[in-house]
This record gives C-alpha cells, structure tokens and sequence, in this order.
C-alpha cells in the first residue's frame, strides 16, 4: 500500500476514494491558508506538542495526538475553517489532523529533518507535495 493509499484510508469514514481525495485536498489548502507547513508546525511547538512534532520529524517511532491536543495547538476560528472545508465539525476536523499529520510529517521528513524548501513553499499544491514525497 502507497503512503497515499494509506493517508486516504486514515481519512476513513466509509466513504468513496474520491471522497476521500478531496478531503485530503481540503486539508491541504486549509494548510496553505494557515502559512504553509513552517507555520504549522510553529503552532504545534507553541501549542505544547514539540516533543510529539520532534517525533514525527526524527528518525524513531512516531508518538500519538489526540483531537483534543490538535485543538489546544489551533484557535477554533482556524479548526471551524478546516471543518467547513471537510463538511464536519471541529471534532471532526481535529481528529481528521490528528490521523493525517502524524503520517504525513514523518514522510516530509525521511531523513530526520524537514526539507527548507517544503517548509517555506507556501504556493507548494497536493500534487507538487506527493511528487516530492516519493520523489517523482
């Protein structure tokens, strides 16, 4: 199974593939509105979560986040924005971050360390992200 394939299936819920991709492309914009992945990822280590962000990032096992620790990291207003965009609430929304970050962090970073062009691409689209993440 690709990274991906496994991205969508975390993205659960029952639904279509199709479904699942745009979920995926929603939250992708939503990140890009937030200031791309550097200002992510900047909420997340003031948000009290740079230990489990390093864990993401570094070479070892990935430590677990909660619904609830994504929404101490983002303001409700920004959690409400991703919810309308996926048609769920903030629970909904946050859980969705919760499953997907982890994952997608850890392959942003194969090596231990964010690539600075990644960081700082805020223009970067889901397609660039995936051709970069296995390197196409």
């Amino acid at each position: 199974m690709s990274f991906l394939d496994e991205l969508v299936g975390s993205l659960g819920n029952g639904q279509g593939q199709g479904n699942k991709l745009g979920q995926l492309q929603a939250i992708w914009n939503w990140v890009q509105e937030q200031g791309g992945i550097e200002v992510l990822l900047h909420k997340f280590q003031q948000g009290g979560l740079g230990e489990v962000l390093g864990s993401w990032i570094g070479t070892g096992n990935n430590q677990p986040v909660g619904g609830n620790d994504i929404q101490s990291a983002f303001g409700q207003g920004e959690l409400q924005s991703l919810a309308d965009k996926l048609g769920t609430d903030v629970q909904g929304a946050s859980g969705t971050l919760a499953a997907l970050l982890p994952q997608l962090i850890d392959k942003m970073s194969p090596q231990g360390q964010m690539d600075e062009q990644t960081l700082h691409d805020k223009q970067l689209d889901l397609g660039t992200m995936v051709d970069q993440l296995f390197k196409r």
